[in-house]
């Protein structure tokens, strides 16, 4: 994998990059050098063949019951000109190609599974602490005639260092459409640390034909974003690995899907961590199906969001502990 790599957006970059290991140590240096490590073997035989069928399977019968999210179509206009996301934007009639299946923590237990794996505990703690909790595990079942996404990072609504006193971006203000002060950031400030973190399980074979993630190695100690519609100089590579690889990658890295020049689909599982002190993407303990609550393991509970960290996600005065998703609610009452 240690072999100069090219992309049709970019100059060849450096020969040196994460290649496929087994060994964790080198996995956690690829991560601090590069941004991303690839993990061979992380799921083979029957728990990589359930996991894929269990995707398949669910994709298809979203299909069939019209609720597939569809995206990365050359011409689907996904956001407004303020940079939030349109209602109603991900549908194969306004051009989506790519189809997502979200809250994978409901749609089975290989997927569940995925969320407390020990290269998980390891890797994504590497980078995070010991404790975070997941953000959202999603996948991406990506399509022949699907375009490139476009880099992007995963902690774009970090605010930037600022001097003391000087103007700033209200942090609730903030767009997926970066600043230009985020796109070529004062290096003197320096960077904001890690609070994401990423899991993509490979599927199926990834590829550069098959649009396999583009990142820019190194880009997670730059402090800047990648400028959205300037990115044929960035030193793109694509990963090229086997089913049942696993890439783990700092949120800070410039990433986004591939394009998909032809052949079978790619299937990837996705899951996005975060510290417990930031929102999550998707609402876990909302979302979740209560019924599976008595099936899953207290690891798995907390990584869902529903221990209680430093006092934040409490209900009432439990400021330590598990809630659950049907807590006690105390309501409005009278002495007597």
């Amino acid at each position: 994998m240690r072999n100069q790599q090219t992309s049709a957006l970019a100059e060849p970059i450096a020969a040196d990059v994460p290649e496929l290991t087994e060994d964790l140590g080198r996995a956690k240096q690829d991560l601090d050098e590069f941004g991303f490590c690839l993990v061979a073997n992380a799921l083979t035989g029957e728990a990589l063949a359930t996991t894929r069928r269990r995707l398949v399977e669910q994709a298809e019968a979203e299909v069939e019951r019209g609720l597939d999210h569809r995206d990365g179509g050359a011409n689907q206009a996904i956001m407004d000109e303020s940079g939030r996301f349109k209602a109603h934007a991900f549908t194969t009639a306004n051009g989506g190609v790519n189809q997502r299946l979200w809250m994978l923590a409901n749609k089975g237990a290989c997927f569940r599974d995925l969320i407390e794996h020990p290269l998980v505990d390891e890797l994504v703690g590497h980078i995070l602490g010991t404790e975070f909790i997941l953000s959202t595990l999603s996948a991406n079942i990506a399509k022949p005639g699907g375009v490139r996404m476009g880099l992007h990072t995963d902690q774009w609504w970090m605010p930037q260092p600022v001097r003391s006193g000087e103007p700033y971006k209200r942090a609730s203000e903030l767009t997926r459409r970066p600043e230009p002060s985020f796109v070529r950031p004062d290096p003197a400030l320096g960077i904001a640390p890690p609070v994401v973190a990423n899991t993509m399980w490979m599927l199926s074979d990834f590829s550069p034909q098959n649009g396999a993630t583009e990142v820019v190695p190194g880009s997670h100690l730059s402090g800047a974003h990648p400028h959205p519609t300037e990115q044929d100089g960035y030193p793109i590579f694509q990963p090229e690995a086997p089913a049942g690889t696993l890439m783990v990658f700092d949120g800070r890295l410039w990433h986004g899907t591939g394009a998909h020049a032809g052949g079978g689909d790619r299937l990837g599982a996705l899951a996005t961590f975060c510290c417990p002190q930031f929102r999550q993407q998707e609402n876990q303990t909302l979302g979740l199906d209560p019924g599976l609550w008595s099936q899953m393991s207290n690891k798995l509970k907390a990584r869902l969001g529903f221990k209680v960290w430093n006092a934040y996600g409490r209900i009432e005065g439990e400021f330590g502990g598990m809630i659950t998703p049907e807590p006690e609610r105390i309501g409005e009452l009278k002495p007597g």
